[in-house]
């Protein structure tokens, strides 16, 4: 023990008497712990952690693709497209439709000021897919998806929390979506995170 602490003795005489190499190293350290630290929690949100629903690995995303000079390599399916595929699976439990906008969002009186926030078109067996169930009122059903239907929408936590203090009064409100007046329905759980944000 008492040679172990004459050379950590020794190691600080030779860093004191050499402060520019010493502050050069410690900053090399300091940024590759850092930058270790930062791609390791990138890669565990992204690759290592499982999503927050139940037999999440049974999840997949499909996409379309569309060769050709003026192609894509990976897109949005189209409505008319998803209701073929539902038709003709045989592969999955069940197929849902999700697309990711930016909306804007305002209340139906004068007063409330409108904001621009992300937002997402799903079919109503989104959250059945999910096997989650909203944190208040009711899930869409497939009537809500049939052409003349009620305009209705389920609203985020944080925004049942931050326009209606988290009160179940926010049930039945009416909010202005791209200027139309949806009814709120329900508020999806802070755990659901897709679409992004």
């Amino acid at each position: 023990m008492h040679a172990v602490l004459q050379d950590f003795r020794y190691a600080f005489r030779m860093l004191a008497k050499q402060p520019a190499f010493t502050g050069i190293a410690v900053l090399t350290l300091a940024l590759g712990i850092g930058a270790n630290t930062a791609i390791f929690s990138v890669v565990n949100a992204v690759l290592l952690r499982p999503l927050p629903y139940p037999q999440s690995e049974q999840l997949i995303l499909l996409r379309e693709r569309l060769t050709g000079p003026n192609g894509f390599e990976s897109g949005s399916v189209s409505y008319p497209n998803y209701l073929d595929w539902r038709a003709e699976e045989r592969s999955f439990t069940d197929l849902a439709l999700v697309r990711a906008e930016g909306v804007n969002l305002s209340g139906t009186d004068a007063a409330s000021p409108p904001e621009r926030i992300r937002a997402a078109r799903v079919t109503a067996n989104y959250l059945s897919i999910l096997q989650v169930a909203p944190r208040l009122g009711r899930d869409l059903v497939a009537k809500d998806d049939q052409p003349g239907a009620a305009k209705v929408a389920l609203i985020s936590e944080r925004l049942w929390r931050n326009r209606f203090g988290a009160l179940p009064l926010a049930l039945g409100q009416r909010l202005n979506i791209d200027g139309v007046p949806r009814e709120i329905v329900g508020v999806v759980p802070e755990r659901v995170r897709f679409p992004r944000n």
